[in-house]
């Protein structure tokens, strides 16, 4: 084989490589919002000391939620819509938190993938992602809801 040929093959590797990662990326969101979504009716139930271990699953959504809420508590504290007190506009904002933490990165992985794949794998791809987000995006709120173990109301900041 002669070096040319070596180079050709090369770059047709690199190519192939520039089109599977948003396969990829579809992949794994499709394996964390269903590993989410089934673990999370269960995250009360296997502790190891004080961490609830089917619940470091949600750590992701938690912290995204965290961020998403102090920066809604900023936009009510200045638009002077703020009750005066912390716990009022943190129960105001927390459902508004959780649609955000439930809805912007599913979106963006559709994006993504509606932007840079092509055929039939993105259209399979968008819908499972969407598929699966909307479940756990369900299953988020009706345990958020219904469960007394407050897994969305940590501050990391």
């Amino acid at each position: 084989m002669n070096p040319y040929e070596s180079s050709i093959s090369s770059v047709a590797d690199t190519t192939y490589a520039g089109r599977r990662w948003p396969t990829v990326l579809g992949a794994v969101a499709c394996l964390y919002y269903g590993a989410s979504a089934l673990s999370l009716p269960f995250a009360n139930a296997i502790w190891l000391g004080e961490i609830p271990l089917l619940a470091t699953v949600q750590v992701p959504k938690s912290f995204l939620k965290s961020v998403v809420h102090d920066g809604l508590l900023c936009v009510v504290h200045a638009l002077g819509l703020s009750s005066g007190s912390a716990s009022p506009d943190y129960s105001a904002t927390h459902g508004w938190a959780m649609l955000v933490m439930v809805a912007a990165p599913a979106l963006l992985i559709v994006f993504v993938l509606g932007f840079w794949s092509h055929g039939q794998v993105r259209t399979r791809l968008v819908a499972a992602v969407l598929l699966l987000a909307t479940l756990d995006a369900l299953v988020t709120f009706w345990f958020d809801s219904s469960y007394s173990l407050e897994l969305y109301n940590a501050s990391y900041f």
